[in-house]
């Protein structure tokens, strides 16, 4: 194909063809190049990215058994019977000021 395209204009026209074949050789070897490189990357980033699954499984579980060891060390409200103390009796006016006093006392300390 070569020689009828030289027997048009002499051979101007090859040398053009060779060089733009040059080019398209030397462009796809950069884009070959480029591939590879961009191969050992996603490489490189798949290992990555399964050391870091491993870690957040690990870490998950980790948690996990936080939780689990938080939920056993969890304080349980028990009901305390206050009938005993429901009417307390007063015996004079001096236990009256005490006890007034120490209502007082508990009601700061509730705030």
């Amino acid at each position: 194909m070569l020689k009828l395209l030289s027997n048009f204009s002499g051979g101007g026209i090859s040398t053009a063809l060779y060089g733009v074949i040059g080019s398209l050789v030397a462009a796809l070897a950069f884009v070959g190049w480029l591939y590879k490189g961009s191969l050992e990357t996603i490489a490189s980033l798949n290992a990555q990215l399964q050391l870091e699954r491993e870690n957040a499984w690990t870490l998950e579980s980790a948690i996990e058994k936080q939780n689990k060891a938080f939920k056993s060390l969890e304080v349980k409200a028990t009901i305390k019977d206050t009938s005993a103390v429901d009417r307390i009796v007063i015996k004079d006016k001096t236990c009256e000021a005490e006890l007034l006093g120490y209502k007082e006392v508990f009601k700061e300390l509730g705030k």
